[in-house]
């Protein structure tokens, strides 16, 4: 009777084990399919963002070709800046379509960012711009572009190191070397320098003015 209790007791021990065993796993992969689809995610939005944002800047020089930004040192510098821009988006497109580590198209996307800024500061560089409407409407697109980039990246990196941390807390970890795999890597890399906002986003006006070329 004592030896059928024992047993009886045991067997109850080890079906409460596995249940808990169970559960910490259903919901420990559960948690890690979650954040991984949302680095997905992220990655995606980013991605949609820069391309959305080629689509802005296409029609800023649209406006400034056609409104009449052709005086000469004015055009240089809005060239240079432009030139600038293209090369970051040509990159960051080539670094997507590669399908590169996530930091990579991070800070491919960052030095859009960038250009872009780069490309505020050309306009700003030049007073008589400042009161035209092609200009109001320029800067309207390039803040647009820069903004939807800039929460694009800041929300991609908060879900990677979101992922991060629960991918190495001990008991996901745990779970992730024994039973998952190589689906959850066991972290993300993410860029961590970000965009600097425009406002303390500085450069060089003589880099940008032809006048100091001459």
């Amino acid at each position: 009777m004592r030896a059928a209790v024992i047993v009886g007791g045991l067997l109850m021990l080890v079906l409460i084990v596995g249940a808990v065993f169970g559960i910490t796993y259903t919901s420990k992969y559960n948690g890690l399919v979650q954040r991984h689809e949302g680095v997905n995610e992220g990655r995606s939005r980013f991605a949609a963002a820069i391309n959305t944002c080629t689509q802005k800047m296409k029609a800023v020089w649209a406006m400034a070709d056609q409104e009449g930004i052709l005086e000469k040192e004015t055009y240089l510098g809005v060239a240079k800046a432009r030139a600038g821009y293209d090369e970051a988006r040509k990159n960051a497109e080539a670094v997507d379509q590669q399908n590169a580590p996530e930091a990579d198209l991070m800070r491919a996307g960052a030095d859009l960012g960038r250009a872009m800024i780069n490309v505020r500061i050309a306009f700003e560089a030049y007073p008589q711009l400042k009161t035209s409407e092609v200009y109001q409407r320029a800067m309207v697109g390039v803040e647009e572009g820069y903004n939807e980039i800039k929460t694009s990246l800041d929300d991609w990196i908060r879900l990677c190191r979101q992922y991060n941390t629960y991918r190495r807390s001990f008991m996901t970890d745990f779970l992730a070397k024994s039973f998952f795999g190589d689906k959850f890597p066991a972290k993300i890399a993410y860029y961590e320098g970000g965009i600097t906002d425009p406002e303390q986003m500085k450069i060089p006006m003589d880099d940008l003015n032809p006048r100091s070329q001459q």
